[in-house]
């Protein structure tokens, strides 16, 4: 049965309830004047309301009632009949790049919603090849490029180390250097992100204090920000032990702590702090760069997003560091955040579960 023809029929059947009902009352009416006719008469009815007090009477005593259970089981049918688009739609909005194998349920019933769901659910797995695809190419392809890399890597450093060269050529060798080094990196990242999209990031928990990490961070980071004059200063650092994996946690605070440093301006500042909120340790980091505008702080975890700021300036970067940073944290059941302060600051903050709170 369709949509359509199924709220008909639930439409009919409240109308049919109410007219019953209105149906019902009348005899009843009906019923009593004739009663009272045999029993005393006609002067016995002359001596009872009117025909307009008895018609009031029947839309009083029937027609409201009638109206009111027409609306109570038309909202009970409507809704049973619309419970399948509430189920679709959140459905729908529960859908994401984690969910994509699970199929949404369908009512069995045939009607269009039912059809809806299956071609949803078709959908849901071209997206979900689509994306293995893309992962598996982009995990495969970073692997292959590591080899030749490499090789051009070693080859332009024995060109420097066994051949003699004039300044000018020297100079063109280490850059081509440069270039391969800032290209392994990206290789190394993308690769690192599509482990993590499949799933195959391997983390070797174990009981990590935080706060020792960050204090180690803030002073590789002043070393970081010397070159450009940028104040390094660690207003907060409670002790917080975390259940997690220490080499992927240092790479998470470098990776925010560089990009603290050169998304800043000239002479600026980094705060930093790592504070017990609850249950939750929070590490935030603060810089005086430039702020991205509303629109773009939503994208800043994109993978290769670079803010109009970044494009315009000398800042290097592959705008993948965030990318990675929220990996990270996810992959640790925590979750990070960026923001502006009051101040015009930019913030990053994320949290973890604290030692022995993980559910």
């Amino acid at each position: 049965m369709t949509l359509l023809k199924r709220i008909l029929l639930y439409y009919s059947l409240t109308l049919l309830g109410s007219l019953a009902l209105v149906g019902y009352w009348s005899w009843v009416e009906f019923h009593n004047q004739i009663e009272r006719v045999r029993q005393g008469g006609i002067e016995a009815v002359m001596h009872q309301n009117g025909p307009l007090e008895e018609a009031l009477e029947i839309v009083v005593y029937a027609g409201l009632p009638a109206v009111i259970l027409g609306l109570i089981s038309g909202v009970f049918l409507m809704r049973r009949a619309l419970r399948p688009i509430q189920d679709l739609t959140l459905a729908l909005e529960k859908t994401d790049v984690s969910n994509l194998a699970e199929p949404v349920d369908r009512s069995g019933n045939g009607d269009e919603l039912d059809r809806m769901a299956v071609v949803f659910n078709h959908m849901k797995q071209r997206l979900g090849a689509s994306f293995t695809q893309s992962r598996e190419f982009t995990l495969h392809a970073s692997h292959e490029l590591k080899t030749p890399l490499t090789i051009l890597h070693g080859t332009l450093e024995q060109m420097l180390t066994q051949e003699p060269a004039d300044g000018a050529v020297r100079e063109k060798v280490v850059s081509m250097i440069e270039e391969v080094q800032r290209l392994s990196h990206i290789v190394g990242q993308l690769a690192f992100l599509a482990r993590a999209d499949a799933g195959q990031m391997a983390l070797n928990k174990e009981a990590v204090a935080l706060d020792e990490l960050v204090r180690d961070l803030a002073d590789e980071a002043a070393i970081l920000a010397a070159p450009r004059r940028i104040e390094v200063s660690l207003q907060a650092c409670q002790p917080c032990g975390v259940n997690a994996d220490r080499m992927r946690l240092r790479q998470l605070l470098l990776n925010l702590a560089d990009n603290a440093v050169k998304h800043n301006r000239e002479g600026g500042s980094v705060q930093m702090s790592l504070v017990q909120e609850g249950q939750h340790a929070v590490f935030s980091v603060r810089n005086t760069g430039p702020l991205l505008p509303p629109e773009q702080q939503a994208r800043v975890f994109e993978r290769f997003f670079r803010g109009d700021t970044a494009h315009g300036s000398e800042t290097e970067g592959s705008g993948l560091g965030l990318s990675i940073a929220q990996s990270i944290v996810e992959a640790h059941g925590g979750q990070i955040s960026y923001s502006t302060t009051q101040d015009q600051l930019t913030l990053v903050t994320f949290r973890l579960l604290l030692a022995g709170q993980e559910r």
